[in-house]
């Protein structure tokens, strides 16, 4: 009788450990799961995007049907997955949420940034001050709010304008039809021009063959997938004389690259953009040169 007592009294004080201990791990993950949302608005609702620093030139984008683009400083296709990391900051949310009576506290009364998010009948406007010395998080006032956000924000929003143009010089929505490189000096003897058409591929030379796997991942490799190492703005001297090669898009639209540098980058200066891409050496290299074969005579 004794031996079942004690038994019962060691399940009892066991149900008891295992109940406080659920309690205790319920009640932790509630309190780390109570996050204020920052905003209620809609990544969708809004079509232009500003960035303001006290010291620095003003970085716009606006979204056109052909995805966003960069307005200020530069005229360029932007890099969409960094806007995109910016707009984020609308559904992001806050581990606290206080009035916004103690601005200086926070840095807020002189903000090192602001972004604006715009349409034609609104704006947002958020302001970012100091930094979370424990979190690293950044203190930002929205409507009269003060959140802690990821300084991931304003990170991404610091980046120079440079680095948020789009490194593709092939943009999503172009389809390359053709490549004429009759210009480039490999090329010139034979005048190689190639046609892309249903996905089968076909030269200018009845000499010249071509196998489609390896043109295919020659194409995949080179001109589809890569982005450049840089981009940037540049104004290209056209006394020089460099070297140049076109593509016909499906549209119709001539697309008109420079060679400014093979060696050790190649440098390849889209004229219609007004922007120099770098590419390094071996993918250059690879870009010129597409897989075909030449008979020996």
């Amino acid at each position: 009788m004794q031996s079942r007592w004690i038994k019962n009294l060691v399940l009892l004080i066991t149900v008891i450990a295992i109940a406080f201990f659920v309690l205790s791990n319920q009640e932790t993950d509630q309190e780390e799961t109570t996050r204020f949302p920052v905003s209620d608005l809609k990544l969708s609702s809004f079509e232009e995007v500003n960035i303001f620093f006290p010291s620095r030139t003003q970085t716009s984008f606006k979204l056109t049907d052909l995805g966003w683009r960069m307005q200020k400083p530069f005229s360029a296709r932007a890099d969409e997955l960094y806007v995109y990391r910016i707009l984020a900051l609308l559904a992001t949310t806050s581990p606290v949420k206080l009035g916004s009576q103690e601005l200086i506290k926070y840095g807020l009364d002189n903000p090192v940034l602001r972004i604006v998010f715009s349409n034609a009948s609104r704006k947002e406007e958020f302001l970012f001050g100091t930094y979370n010395a424990v979190t690293e998080d950044q203190y930002m006032l929205y409507q009269d709010n003060i959140f802690l956000v990821s300084g991931g924000f304003s990170e991404t929003a610091s980046f120079v304008a440079e680095e948020l143009i789009d490194k593709k010089s092939i943009a999503r929505f172009e389809k390359i039809k053709t490549y004429d490189f009759s210009r480039l000096e490999q090329w010139q003897e034979i005048r190689l021009k190639l046609n892309q058409s249903n996905g089968q591929w076909s030269t200018n030379g009845e000499k010249i063959s071509i196998k489609q796997d390896e043109m295919d991942e020659w194409f995949d490799l080179t001109w589809s997938k890569p982005e450049a190492i840089a981009v940037k703005p540049y104004k290209m001297d056209a006394r020089i004389g460099y070297k140049s090669f076109d593509m016909t898009l499906e549209d119709g639209k001539k697309v008109t690259f420079y060679r400014i540098q093979e060696h050790p980058e190649l440098m390849l200066y889209r004229s219609d953009e007004k922007l120099l891409y770098r590419y390094p050496s071996d993918l250059g290299f690879t870009m010129l040169n597409p897989n075909i074969i030449i008979p020996e005579e």
